[in-house]
């Protein structure tokens, strides 16, 4: 399995990926499934830069090498004398991922808490060519995927009284990336659900330190100051005063705040 959410592994290979771009080769080619031409890959994999066909013919093979082959002696990256391309022994995290997000019924909320617990980090870390899952927009895709599953799961969660659940939810999404306010809305309804107001509070010094403030604070009893609050999304800010003891006498009754609308 090629492994994609976080940093960039491959479980089951033969050997290790020892020689440069290999890893890089073989990541590249999960996420094109239909395979990829004999110029296309190297260019994705050296943007700057021409390679000699002896390279690209060698790391082909030592990529070859490393994945193996499956239980029926078939090279895991077949030799083709056109499109390269991986077998179908070789699966991704990410397919697994799309699976799951893709349940619905009694059985969603169990698959989406699976395809979550794939998570685990930014998504293609490692790669020594990491422009390409941007240029193409790869990476924005896998990012928004995991950003909606964690906002399906986390309301799902609150909806049912599970504050703790919603808050493990989202901290898993924002292992893949910090920057969608709707996260942050629904960790600081997480954090009233428990009834814990440090947990709104924390939650949104996280938020405040990843737009770019500093906050000095502190004892965890101090309200943000008004211009911190400036700073982010006004539906955040409104959440947060909502739900801060600072602004209430403690955890509040009413429903959690909207987490739907892009900020």
């Amino acid at each position: 399995m090629v492994r994609i959410l976080g940093p960039v592994d491959v479980v089951g290979a033969a050997r290790p990926f020892r020689r440069a771009w290999t890893l890089d080769l073989v990541v590249y080619l999960a996420m094109h499934p239909g395979g990829v031409s004999g110029q296309t890959w190297p260019t994705a994999l050296w943007p700057d830069r021409v390679v000699a066909e002896p390279t690209r013919y060698s790391t082909v093979s030592a990529a070859r090498r490393a994945l193996g082959q499956d239980a029926e002696g078939r090279d895991h990256l077949p030799r083709c004398a056109g499109r390269l391309r991986l077998g179908a022994s070789v699966a991704t995290d990410w397919a697994a991922f799309q699976q799951l997000a893709l349940q619905d019924g009694a059985a969603g909320p169990r698959a989406w808490h699976r395809a979550l617990g794939l998570v685990r980090g930014r998504p293609f870390e490692g790669l020594r060519a990491p422009d390409w899952p941007v240029l193409e927009g790869v990476e924005a895709s896998v990012v928004d995927a995991v950003v909606q599953l964690t906002i399906r799961l986390a309301d799902h969660l609150l909806a049912l009284g599970d504050g703790r659940g919603a808050e493990l939810a989202v901290r898993r999404g924002l292992a893949a990336s910090p920057y969608d306010e709707r996260r942050y809305r629904l960790l600081l309804a997480a954090a009233d659900r428990q009834g814990n107001p440090g947990g709104v509070e924390s939650a949104m010094d996280e938020l405040i330190a990843v737009v770019g403030g500093r906050v000095a604070r502190r004892r965890p009893a101090v309200p943000l100051e008004a211009e911190a609050l400036t700073w982010v999304h006004p539906e955040t800010a409104a959440a947060y005063q909502a739900l801060s003891r600072h602004h209430g006498a403690g955890p509040s009754a009413h429903r959690h705040p909207p987490a739907r609308q892009a900020v």
